[in-house]
């Protein structure tokens, strides 16, 4: 579909099994994949904790990691089907794939830096960074979206580090990516450096402005954040 921020599908009629290779699994990435230095790559835990720490690539691939098969769709998947067309990646069916994901669930780091009783949600911070366009000006930022406590907490949602039991593919989040299983991939954070616990409602670009569903004659900031998957079901053979 496009090359620089790298978007594709997965080719659904080669689909026979649950899970989909590494080679095949969608992209749906917002900007140009970063140049991650892993030596100086660190993940750092701050905001409403009581002991805010980071953590080098090393100590992590170190912690007690879990393996986790979960199912990841963009949110935009057959986008190409809707009428009267709409704005956005023009996505056929195939923006939706399976894979084996391994890593240390986010509820483990959480309790190791203590979450204070003021802490609202839970944002994941990606290093990939780019321009965008708010209210018809061009605005450079970087990718990140929040989860509600209970879902930070929820099993199913790790920082994953391999993929299939390969270590992460560049354009899949290396070295390190969220997995919010049972949330669309807008959730999934890839590239992360940073987990930051906040007291309010967080509303970064891609939270109230990208990824949420606005009623008609609703102003766009006023939206509500995209969560859950919806059941979706599609025949793959015959073609």
């Amino acid at each position: 579909l496009q090359k620089d921020p790298d978007c594709s599908e997965a080719p659904l009629s080669a689909t026979n099994s649950l899970i989909t290779p590494n080679r095949q699994f969608y992209v749906r990435n917002h900007f140009s994949i970063p140049q991650v230095d892993l030596p100086q790559w660190a993940l750092a835990v701050e905001g409403e904790v009581e002991h805010p720490f980071s953590l080098n690539y090393g100590e992590l691939r170190a912690l007690p990691s879990i393996r986790l098969v979960a199912t990841l769709e963009c949110a935009g998947n057959s986008r190409i089907s809707i009428t009267p067309p709409i704005e956005g990646i023009p996505f056929g069916h195939g923006a939706v794939s399976t894979a084996e994901w391994e890593g240390v669930p986010l509820a483990a780091i959480l309790e190791r830096a203590g979450v204070k009783a003021t802490a609202h949600e839970v944002v994941l911070e990606g290093a990939d960074f780019g321009e965008e366009e708010e209210d018809g000006l061009p605005v450079n930022l970087g990718y990140a979206r929040s989860l509600s406590l209970e879902k930070a907490n929820a099993y199913g949602t790790l920082l994953a580090y391999k993929m299939n039991g390969e270590d992460l593919p560049s354009t899949h989040g290396w070295p390190l990516r969220a997995i919010v299983a049972g949330w669309y991939g807008m959730a999934s954070v890839k590239w992360l450096t940073g987990i930051r616990v906040l007291d309010h409602p967080f509303d970064g670009f891609f939270q109230i402005r990208r990824y949420v569903e606005i009623p008609v004659g609703i102003h766009p900031g006023s939206g509500t954040p995209v969560t859950t998957m919806r059941v979706k079901a599609i025949i793959v053979r015959p073609l």
